[in-house]
């Protein structure tokens, strides 16, 4: 079964994405973690035939428009342009995958707009990240500097394909194979087709302006009303594990998963995965 390119264009923003083009199956919207890009689920869709599977490029991330240059990206906002996207497709009564960064918004968008969505599998998540209130004024700081220091950065292009990929395995669990297939497409040939330019947006990188509470987390994660079912990797963040722990009392009814992988379990154990979502959004 062949993956088919597909784009979403929406006021401000075209929204990349790859798909099965299942269109008479239901709806299975996957959503990518910082850094990745739809290509993140690319051994997923061939296993979920029984879906109409979207796997969207979040913007800034691989082939999707990036912000215009007076904004940036903050985690509230993810949220509403997903639901920008929802609305404009007149998506209802669908399922969402998202994996760390996409599971975040994605359970934000479950507990936000509970009547759209079926259900929900996240992959290492267990919702927002928080911060103290009282880290709440040296977090700006941090943000707007490293705001100003990207705007006066010159974009470094890489040499070749082969680097990048060795460099993004030295700050992750990602295989060869799988770290190739995020950086395929979080690149492009330029137009003198001599050289390799990334197509990921340089403020990706700069720092959050604010994180939510803990209380504020809460009320999000407590909000979820759909089935949920939780993945983790038994190698992956050690920080989500411990999140989930916190946080286990608070979702309402859930399971929780824990099969054989790192942080990128999806594109390890796609296998697994892919049964446990078919099990689970059936």
């Amino acid at each position: 079964m062949s993956i088919i390119e597909t784009n979403f264009t929406m006021p401000n923003l075209n929204i990349a994405a790859l798909s099965n083009a299942k269109n008479d199956k239901p709806l299975l919207l996957m959503v990518h973690g910082w850094l990745d890009n739809a290509a993140s689920f690319a051994k997923l869709i061939p296993l979920l035939n029984n879906f109409n599977v979207i796997a969207i490029d979040l913007p800034g991330h691989g082939k999707s428009s990036h912000r215009s240059p007076d904004a940036h990206y903050h985690l509230l906002d993810y949220v509403h342009d997903l639901h920008c996207l929802v609305k404009s497709q007149g998506w209802r009564d669908f399922s969402i995958v998202g994996h760390s960064l996409g599971g975040i918004i994605s359970s934000i968008y479950c507990a936000t707009f509970p009547e759209l969505v079926r259900n929900f599998v996240c992959i290492e998540s267990a919702g927002p990240l928080t911060e103290p209130e009282a880290s709440s004024v040296e977090q700006l700081r941090k943000a707007i500097e490293s705001r100003i220091n990207a705007n006066e950065k010159t974009i470094k292009h890489p040499k070749n394909l082969e680097a990048i990929v060795e460099a993004r395995q030295k700050v992750s669990d990602l295989s060869y194979e799988n770290a190739s297939l995020l950086l395929q497409r979080n690149t492009k040939i330029s137009s003198s087709g001599d050289d390799i330019e990334w197509t990921t947006d340089k403020r990706l990188r700069t720092v959050s302006s604010l994180r939510l509470t803990q209380k504020q987390a809460e009320v999000f994660v407590k909000g979820i009303q759909c089935p949920t079912h939780f993945i983790l990797g038994d190698k992956g963040f050690s920080k989500v594990k411990d999140l989930m722990l916190r946080r286990e009392a608070f979702f309402k009814n859930a399971e929780m998963s824990t099969v054989e992988g790192g942080h990128h379990v999806h594109m390890e154990a796609e296998q697994q995965i892919a049964k446990i979502i078919m099990q689970h959004c059936q």
